[in-house]
């Protein structure tokens, strides 16, 4: 598993996912691309658009439905859902499923504020 992935994803998967993510309704490939090059300037031809969508269906994080004369593609989950998803794989992963051992390699030497440590006890009740 690479770290320098956000959420779990590529550069571009995240923002793709940003763009659907934020979107009011589905949006055609077309109108992705638009959003892509006129927000972050990346003019991505339409194979490669489609290569990454569908690499974000097989990782159930997208679907596409088939409208009158092309496909509209929408996130299936939110960014949150996904957030959640990928830090239980880092524990799972990393930390043999252990939060303790998470909280533990994360604070390291130091200890945690007595906020963090309020917040970890709200948790756990």
């Amino acid at each position: 598993m690479q770290m320098n992935k956000k959420y779990g994803l590529t550069g571009t998967e995240e923002l793709i996912m940003e763009i659907l993510w934020n979107a009011q309704e589905p949006m055609t490939l077309k109108e992705i691309q638009d959003v892509a090059l006129y927000e972050w300037d990346k003019g991505w031809k339409v194979q490669t658009l489609n290569t990454f969508l569908s690499g974000l269906q097989k990782m159930d994080l997208v679907e596409a439905r088939r409208e009158v004369s092309c496909n509209v593609y929408y996130a299936i989950c939110t960014r949150e859902q996904q957030m959640h998803k990928w830090t239980k794989k880092i524990v799972a992963e990393f930390y043999d499923n252990s939060i303790g051992k998470f909280v533990k390699l994360f604070i390291g030497e130091g200890r945690l504020s007595e906020k963090d440590a309020d917040e970890l006890r709200k948790l756990c009740e």
